[in-house]
């Protein structure tokens, strides 16, 4: 991770990597409640293999274990949400 800023790193290609896997995981299986989850699992297995990396011992959780699943839940809800009226208006026409 050397090439790659950190700050680049933490804001960008971190929330796009956890909250887009688990809002993707939550449409496949169409299961809103998949989303948080999965990118908390996802962002912890992140901070754990990095504290491991570069201190050699586990480091406590950071607050984005617990802000990135709001977003992710938010995002796969309203996706699902959609998809599910659009299906129902088809149904009724």
């Amino acid at each position: 991770m050397d090439l790659i800023d950190p700050f680049i790193w933490q804001l960008v290609i971190v929330p796009i990597l956890t909250i887009g896997t688990g809002v993707l995981i939550a449409l496949r299986f169409e299961k809103a409640y998949i989303a948080p989850l999965t990118t908390l699992v996802l962002n912890l297995a992140i901070e754990m293999t990095m504290g491991l990396v570069y201190y050699g011992t586990l480091t406590s959780p950071s607050s984005w274990n617990w802000l990135f699943p709001i977003p992710s839940f938010l995002i796969a809800y309203t996706f699902l949400s959609k998809r599910k009226t659009e299906r129902q208006i088809e149904k009724h026409s």
